[in-house]
């Protein structure tokens, strides 16, 4: 019996005893490592996105406020032009004896308004501005303060007087 002993302890094969492994794969690292990569490329796209969408929201609100300043621009141009040729508008010309005095008129119609244009108007000096009264036809009334405005640098202004009273 001792031999038999001896030999199925002999046929068993003796392995070292076995390590536990406690240690993360070289595989796993390599993994860890491409994820870590990707997520700061996409971070980086991310905030270079953010940029660029602020950059282009900047850009768009710049144009809408340049379109917004053209319509407003054409629509005053389109009043001036329908006061300036309707049959029913009135020319007012500015008379004066003196020829160094700049040429002046005013065209009023009774719902678009009325268009002061000059030619020639010297600007005033430094902020002062010129302004633009409306005389009503009743004998009591008192003139209407309209608008101040500057002639340009060839000495041109053809501004719109938008609702004038229907007094005049």
């Amino acid at each position: 019996m001792k031999h038999s002993l001896q030999t199925a302890h002999t046929e068993t094969p003796t392995s070292p005893p076995s390590k536990p492994s406690t240690g993360v794969p070289f595989w796993m690292w390599g993994g860890i490592a491409a994820l870590l990569i990707f997520t700061l490329y996409t971070s980086w796209e991310t905030v270079e996105l953010n940029k660029t969408i602020q950059e282009t929201n900047a850009q768009a609100e710049a144009e809408i406020a340049k379109h917004q300043e053209l319509q407003e621009k054409f629509a005053l141009a389109q009043r001036e032009a329908i006061i300036l040729t309707d049959r029913r508008s009135v020319e007012i010309p500015f008379v004066t004896e003196n020829k160094e005095l700049p040429k002046m008129k005013a065209v009023w119609h009774a719902k678009p308004g009325i268009v002061v244009s000059g030619l020639n108007v010297p600007a005033p000096s430094g902020a002062r501005t010129l302004q633009l009264w409306l005389i009503p036809k009743a004998s009591l009334s008192k003139p209407i303060p309209s608008l101040t405005l500057r002639p340009d640098a060839e000495g041109k202004f053809a501004p719109v007087v938008a609702n004038p009273p229907p007094t005049l």
